[in-house]
């Protein structure tokens, strides 16, 4: 990516499968894998420090919890929860419109993170959107105030549950989705660059 353009953006993926898929659609844009639950700490932090200001995204797949998605569809929350607290994400609904814009089916509402790979959805993710492992955890990692954004992908959804035989077919899916959506990545980032001070993450205390 080349230095001081105007749709800058630092993406943050987990998986090397995520990555590759999202550096295509970013055409060489700057991914950095970051690990299953944000193992590859030092990897975040020194990306982030070598791009200062930049806008980021938190990106990857995710399994979902509302019957209306669909293997490939789109999930931004607003809202990401974790153990350790919740976070809001003002510019949720400007990556939202970019992506429906190219057609996509997006889903809104709140991700909730869980510490392990689970096959039974507990209780306590009721009213979420989408299960993840690390969208907390590497919200937790951008604590400077630049724009931030997490964009996850389904494969996984209650009629369709994780080890299926439709867990290759729907990991495909989610694939193509997370290449698809550079364009609407870069969209975001510019628009957020150009000075949306409601645009960086915020931290929501629990009742």
């Amino acid at each position: 990516m080349l230095p001081g353009r105007a749709d800058e953006v630092l993406v943050l993926c987990p998986l090397t499968v995520e990555a590759v898929s999202v550096r295509c659609g970013l055409r060489g844009g700057r991914v950095v894998r970051a690990g299953m639950r944000a193992r590859r700490r030092s990897a975040v932090r020194a990306a982030l420090r070598h791009s200062p200001g930049v806008p980021v995204a938190v990106v990857g797949v995710a399994c979902a919890l509302t019957t209306r998605a669909r293997p490939g569809d789109l999930v931004v929350p607003d809202v990401v929860r974790s153990p350790r607290g919740s976070r809001r994400c003002p510019a949720a609904a400007v990556l939202a419109s970019a992506l429906r814009r190219g057609n996509r089916t997006v889903h809104t509402g709140e991700v909730t993170e869980a510490d392990h790979i689970v096959g039974r959805v507990p209780e306590e993710t009721l009213g979420a959107v989408a299960l993840d492992l690390e969208s907390g955890l590497l919200l937790d990692l951008v604590d400077d105030g630049r724009h931030v954004v997490v964009l996850r992908a389904v494969v996984d959804t209650p009629a369709r549950p994780l080890l299926s035989a439709a867990t290759v077919p729907g990991g495909v899916a989610a694939l193509k989705a997370l290449k698809a959506s550079g364009p609407a990545l870069r969209s975001w980032a510019a628009t957020v660059a150009r000075g949306k001070n409601d645009s960086v993450v915020k931290e929501v205390r629990h009742p």
